[in-house]
């Protein structure tokens, strides 16, 4: 009998000047999104509560409250990547950055070693490229 399991994969990147430009670019245009996005939710969210107010009172707060949320949810992800784009500007070339962990299936037979099949993979990745997948 045999059962397929999920097991951590950590993805590692080596950083070099092309792989520092890129994941600068895409913070900077991830923040550049948000903020066009925050721009906008403020003008519509006016007219939204203004329109509330008019039809049910009570309603225009739980809106009003609602936005105030979403606001400070979007807020965080925005200084979330703020500082996540400081310590990329800082990643020195030939250093490694984890990009994050990704869950990969693994098979389990009778006789198996547990330990083996569930101990932490790694992928380490230079521009875009496996240099290295530790089982």
């Amino acid at each position: 009998m045999t059962l397929i399991i999920k097991r951590p994969v950590v993805l590692k990147n080596i950083v070099t000047p092309a792989f520092k430009e890129q994941l600068t670019t895409e913070l900077e245009q991830t923040i550049r999104q948000i903020d066009a996005w925050l721009e906008q939710e403020e003008f519509q969210s006016r007219r939204l509560i203004a329109d509330a107010q008019k039809q049910d009172p009570r309603r225009a707060n739980q809106l009003r409250e609602n936005i105030k949320q979403e606001r400070q949810r979007q807020e965080q992800v925005r200084n979330n990547l703020e500082q996540k784009l400081n310590q990329v500007k800082q990643l020195e070339v030939g250093s490694v950055f984890i990009s994050g962990t990704y869950d990969s299936p693994v098979k389990v037979e009778v006789g198996a070693d547990i330990r083996d099949l569930l101990t932490q993979a790694e992928i380490v990745v230079k521009d875009g490229i496996v240099v290295k997948v530790i089982e």
